[in-house]
């Protein structure tokens, strides 16, 4: 057969002889891996016990020795006896310490993780909470979840703590607060007058901007027209406002301002400057306040409010 063979390939002695190479050496490479099993068993229990440390590993690196045929796992045991040793008991995970964290089978880490959440105001409200932890994993969970006994705190408890805290932040405020200094609300600037509680940047500016328009406060109630001032906060800051004895207020000069001059005062409008002045050029000059009484659209609140500012 072989030499139809090579016959067919016109195969030279040489050629022949390189096949018959090549070819035991093909079967040599085939036979190998049989006759080296069968010189060299394979070891089972090693396959064996090497696949019982790869299934067993955990977090904890475990480290195995051969003594006298024997295999040790001195990490594993040390942890399968402290599961074993493990006592499970009713237990509140709000209320636990370390000790019996430890009691129930827990290492060091997952107690100090459990600790570290309670201590920066983490509570546990229902039993999954504790499933929440990243140190406690699901088999440790359900290894503790029927003994979990969480105590109840209503919502209309937790509320009350919570404004009864408020209250008591509030008092300390209130007892640590430096009150206000008093100042005259015709000599203080901005920057005085924001010191007063509830009065910021805007209201400062504007009662400044209000008594140049008036020409100076002749009483502290005045600074209840500051435009859009809430009764509260004036009623908070009038202990703390005064008004020298004899404050120095700018005086308008009825007889010589005309209808535009008197209407930039904050208590006179367009038509009222307007009446004063044609009562003026109709009557002459006033010389006190009972002439003034005598334009018809001034009535007696308006006078009154404008005395002050008036010179004649």
């Amino acid at each position: 057969m072989l030499r139809n063979f090579f016959k067919y390939f016109n195969l030279s002695r040489t050629e022949q002889n390189g096949f018959f190479v090549l070819f035991l050496m093909i079967l040599v490479f085939i036979s190998f891996p049989y006759f080296y099993n069968f010189l060299h068993p394979t070891d089972f229990d090693s396959f064996e016990i090497r696949d019982f440390t790869e299934d067993t590993s955990g977090v904890n690196s475990r480290h195995y020795q051969r003594t006298s045929g024997e295999w040790a796992n001195s990490k594993g045991s040390a942890s399968n006896q402290l599961k074993t040793a493990a006592k499970l008991f009713p237990f509140d995970p709000n209320r636990l310490d370390e000790d019996d964290w430890k009691r129930l089978g827990l290492s060091d880490k997952q107690v100090r993780v459990i600790l570290n959440y309670r201590n920066k105001g983490g509570q546990f409200y229902k039993k999954e909470d504790l499933a929440k932890i990243y140190s406690i994993s699901p088999d440790e969970f359900k290894r503790l979840q029927d003994f979990i006994v969480i105590e109840q705190v209503s919502a209309y408890k937790q509320e009350e703590e919570k404004q009864e805290y408020q209250t008591v932040q509030k008092v300390a405020q209130k007892e640590f607060r430096l009150p206000p200094p008093i100042i005259d609300v015709n000599l203080a600037d901005t920057t005085a007058f924001i010191k007063l509680r509830g009065i910021g940047s805007v209201f400062a500016n504007r009662i400044v901007s209000y008594r140049k328009s008036l020409g100076g406060f002749v009483t502290v109630q005045q600074i209840k027209e500051i435009y859009g001032l809430p009764l509260e906060t004036y009623e908070a800051i009038f202990p703390y406002l005064k008004i020298s004895s004899d404050p120095m207020i700018y005086k308008l000069n009825i007889n010589d301002l005309d209808v535009k001059s008197l209407a930039k005062h904050p208590y006179i409008n367009y038509k009222q400057g307007t009446a004063i002045v044609n009562y003026r050029i109709q009557h002459g000059h006033f010389q006190n306040m009972e002439d003034l009484r005598k334009v018809l659209l001034l009535d007696d609140d308006f006078l009154r409010k404008l005395a002050p500012y008036l010179t004649f």
